[in-house]
């Protein structure tokens, strides 16, 4: 019987983790097209327009920023939920005062971490962007180079797809990258 037990116990597991593996992906490639969504909206860039499927797909990963954030946001949920239950544990008198009662109540627990999580996600998207913008404004130039000779300088705000973005003093270029350009050049810091 044991037996039995231990091995419904691993047919669970390798029937769940792939399950939860492609959710898991599913929701960063979503953090990391919000995150890059906030991040060119602050250049008035609509990204979309630009960015492949692909782009998307890699975009949790793109960015080590982007990755650090779903990283440390698993040890976040994790930390609070283990404070929550002690809390409900040790001190149930506080926690239902403190909670309103709600907790009682059978939608209360999956309605709050479903608005908690997209408010969270939602402001530290905005939050990314704004410190994007100013990574970009302090940067050093970046130099792309035209077949014909032509030089473009200015700060790179970033690449996808076959879409170059060059901040110019105030204007923003947006620069195909086909054979029309020779190279873009990066200064070594």
């Amino acid at each position: 019987m044991n037996e039995r037990a231990e091995l419904t116990t691993r047919e669970r597991l390798t029937t769940t983790f792939p399950t939860l593996l492609s959710l898991g992906y599913l929701v960063a490639v979503l953090v990391g097209i919000l995150f890059n969504y906030f991040k060119y909206s602050w250049f008035s860039i609509n990204v979309f327009q630009y960015a492949s499927v692909f782009d998307f797909l890699i975009s949790p990963f793109e960015d080590p920023y982007i990755l650090l954030f779903i990283l440390g946001s698993l040890v976040l949920v994790g930390v609070t939920m283990w404070a929550d239950r002690l809390w409900r544990l040790h001190f149930p008198v506080s926690y239902e005062r403190w909670s309103f009662s709600f907790t009682r109540r059978s939608w209360y627990r999956p309605l709050s971490l479903a608005l908690v999580s997209l408010a969270y996600v939602f402001y530290a998207a905005i939050f990314y962007g704004s410190y994007a913008y100013g990574q970009t404004l302090h940067q050093p130039d970046v130099t792309l180079q035209y077949m014909d000779g032509q030089v473009l300088q200015g700060k790179q705000i970033g690449k996808v797809g076959d879409a170059f973005f060059l901040l110019t003093g105030d204007t923003v270029r947006i620069v195909p990258l086909t054979t029309t350009v020779k190279s873009v050049s990066f200064p070594l810091e």
